[in-house]
């Protein structure tokens, strides 16, 4: 068998069923049988992640390491650590990367290999309100900060490829980030070395992450205090200010608006509440996280 070209990279905790789902869509991507692998780190699940790696062994190897529990980057760097592919993508175990995935991400990569190259999500539970608003979320951010397709901003961490020498010139994910922002923080540190981000609009995964009211509060509050993070590493090593999320809040009442016109006038409704909701418990966990620091 030749070696694989790229390593799908995947932080795994306590949702074993979401795993198996997001390998059997792995299975059915386009690129060929064995070009890639596929690396599973449980991150100090319970009980541990078990998996038979033989039901995916016609489309890819799969390695699966167990590890205590150290947050989402520390998981992911322990998954390139064990691979030697030259590239890498980057997904979670509640995502369900659609067909082309791969191919369209490996595709721009090989034409930019300095790049970091996104793709887009869309939420597999439209009927789930706070999975909905979580991810037209994602959308205002990414309109906003992506417009310029080749000189992109950011990329949620559960959709992004790269050649894995620039992600280790990079540094890798900062694992002092446990709660939220290492994506953000990656990026930043990506553009500081004049790398390029490169939107791929149409590499598609399916989020699919139910959410009670209580946990759509508790993951916004820990953003908020992700975002402190964020912010102060920023300013520690002057690679930015807050200037450009000041000029994301400043366009976000217009855009939403015109997000918001595609839903049922009942649904319109409860969703721009969870967003007014959203920018509330977003801040109190920003200022949240000042304290932690005094």
């Amino acid at each position: 068998m030749p070696s694989p070209t790229i390593s799908v990279v995947i932080p795994a905790h306590n949702r074993p069923d979401a795993m198996v789902r997001c390998l059997d869509a792995l299975a059915a991507q386009t690129v060929a049988a064995w070009s890639f692998e596929v690396i599973v780190v449980d991150d100090g699940s319970e009980p541990p992640l078990a998996i038979d790696a033989s039901r995916w062994t016609a489309r890819f190897p799969l390695m699966v390491i167990h590890q205590r529990n150290t947050g989402p980057s520390g998981a992911r760097n322990r998954g390139v650590a064990a691979t030697q592919a030259e590239f890498l993508a980057f997904t979670d175990d509640d995502c369900l990367p659609e067909p082309t995935w791969l191919d369209r991400l490996l595709a721009t990569l090989r034409d930019s290999p300095t790049a970091l190259v996104g793709g887009s999500t869309r939420n597999g539970l439209s009927d789930d309100i706070c999975s909905e608003t979580s991810q037209l979320i994602v959308e205002l951010v990414y309109r906003h900060f992506n417009s310029d397709r080749q000189r992109a901003y950011f990329f949620a961490s559960n959709n992004f490829a790269c050649a894995r020498h620039a992600f280790e010139a990079s540094g890798g994910f900062d694992q002092s980030f446990r709660l939220a922002s290492e994506d953000r923080d990656f990026c930043d540190r990506w553009r500081m070395n004049g790398a390029p981000l490169i939107w791929r609009e149409d590499a598609w995964i399916e989020h699919r992450h139910p959410q009670t009211f209580r946990e759509f509060t508790n993951l916004h509050f820990r953003y908020g205090i992700g975002a402190w993070q964020y912010q102060r590493t920023r300013s520690l090593r002057q690679s930015g200010s807050m200037t450009e999320d000041l000029a994301f809040h400043r366009t976000l009442i217009p855009t939403t608006a015109r997000l918001l016109a595609r839903y049922p006038l009942g649904k319109r409704f409860r969703i721009a509440l969870l967003l007014v909701w959203w920018q509330l418990v977003n801040a109190i966990g920003f200022f949240a996280g000042m304290q932690r620091r005094t």
